[in-house]
This record gives structure tokens, C-alpha cells and sequence, in this order.
């Protein structure tokens, strides 16, 4: 039996999927169509919002993050929607492999000379965390720290929750998630460059809770990095 033969059975038991998103994609395909199209962010992008400078308006707020900078290679729009409410809802962790190398490549390019102490991730609680079976933000992280030879650190925990975030404002996300965060024991952030990890950034709120935390620790600085970005 040929190769090709064989794969073609294969497929008919085992479909191949799309490396982004999921979706069964043709045999010798890595990304569907949709997924091909994907809205990138490209050219130069904003510090604060990782969105690219034409597309932001940061310059019409006098609010400055906690992080020194984000980057993300995916707005948060068309099939990348579908990838990530795969990987956060209905358990496609396999998918983590393309999003980090995905972010990888923003991260080399963007803070290609930033030289990082530790790779670690926005947290969730223990009771979600449970209900979900994973926290998808830990899974991009532990494979983009592989990606990039940065050791992984299981920074924070989070001591509660306040529903989720979806739909509510900028303020309102910010005082849900002030005071959230604190920082496991044994670990020491003084003086360290960290790299926080999650899947999307709406307003930047739980990002910036992550950052101010790791400053009142003594951290030295504190980048982000992204999937998407609304």
C-alpha cells in the first residue's frame, strides 16, 4: 500500500484539522481558509495596546498601562474568535501549539532585545480552574516559554472572582479585578523582566492588575503578550 494511500484511509478515521482554529481542513492543508485570512496586526504597533498605530486610540487617553509593552500577532476578529473559544470552551488544547508559535514570533520580533527572567500567565481560581479542567492561559504560556528557552513560573494565584468579564466596561473590569492577585509562596519577582501571558486583551485591566502586583514586588519590568487583541 502507498504512502499516499494510506493517508487517505487515515484521514477518512482521523480528519486533519486546522492548526488554529480546528476546523477538519483537506490532507495536505495546515490552516483552513478562514484561518489563512486570519485579521493580523501588522506594521507598527502601539505600546500600550499592541494594536497597530494607525488603528489605536491610545493618543487620545492619558492613561499609561503598568506593563512596559504588548504585542500580539491577531486581532481579536473573524476565525481567531472561533480558535479561541475552542481552546477556552470546548477543550481544543491542542491548539496552543500554533496560538504560542503564533506569539512567539511576535515576541522575537517585538522585544527581540529584551532578555526575560520568566515566562508566566494570567491566573484564574481554583474553583473555575477546576470547572474548566485547565487554564488556557497556562497552556500558552508553557508552550511559548519552551519556544522562546525562558523558564516557566507559576507567578500569582487568584483569590477570587467576580463573574466573567465579557460585556462589561473598561471601569467596571478594572474593579472587578483590583486586589485579585497576589503572588505564590516562594516566589521572588525583585528584580526580574517578566513576560505575562494570556489569550485575549479587551481593556487591558487584568493585564495591568498582573504588572502592578510584579511592580509592588520589586519586579524590573513587565511585558505582555497576547493572542488577540479586541
Amino acid at each position: 500500500m502507498s504512502s499516499s494511500l494510506k493517508n487517505k484511509i487515515l484521514y477518512c478515521f482521523f480528519p486533519r484539522r486546522c492548526a488554529l482554529c480546528g476546523k477538519v481542513v483537506e490532507l495536505d492543508s495546515r490552516l483552513c481558509e478562514k484561518c489563512k485570512c486570519a485579521p493580523r496586526i501588522v506594521g507598527e504597533k502601539c505600546d500600550k495596546c499592541g494594536k497597530e498605530k494607525s488603528k489605536c486610540s491610545c493618543k487620545y487617553s492619558s492613561k499609561t498601562p503598568q506593563y512596559k509593552k504588548i504585542t500580539a500577532p491577531f486581532y481579536f476578529d473573524g476565525n481567531v474568535i472561533t480558535a479561541v473559544h475552542r481552546l477556552k470552551f470546548q477543550h481544543y488544547s491542542e491548539l496552543v501549539d500554533e496560538m504560542a508559535r503564533e506569539m512567539a514570533v511576535c515576541v522575537k520580533e517585538d522585544f527581540r532585545n529584551i532578555n526575560f527572567d520568566a515566562v508566566t500567565y494570567v491566573p484564574m481560581t481554583k474553583k473555575r480552574a477546576n470547572a474548566r479542567g485547565y487554564n488556557q492561559s497556562e497552556l500558552l504560556a508553557k508552550r511559548l516559554s519552551e519556544l522562546l528557552n525562558v523558564e516557566l513560573e507559576h507567578t500569582f494565584y487568584k483569590e477570587f472572582e467576580r463573574g466573567p468579564q465579557r460585556g462589561k466596561s473598561a471601569k467596571k473590569r478594572a474593579a472587578d479585578i483590583f486586589g485579585a492577585f497576589d503572588i505564590n509562596e516562594g516566589i521572588s519577582p525583585k528584580g526580574k523582566t517578566y513576560l505575562v501571558v494570556d489569550d485575549v486583551k479587551t481593556t487591558g485591566s487584568t493585564l495591568n492588575e498582573c504588572a502592578a502586583v510584579l511592580d509592588c514586588y520589586g519586579a524590573c519590568e513587565v511585558f505582555a503578550v497576547t493572542l488577540s487583541i479586541r
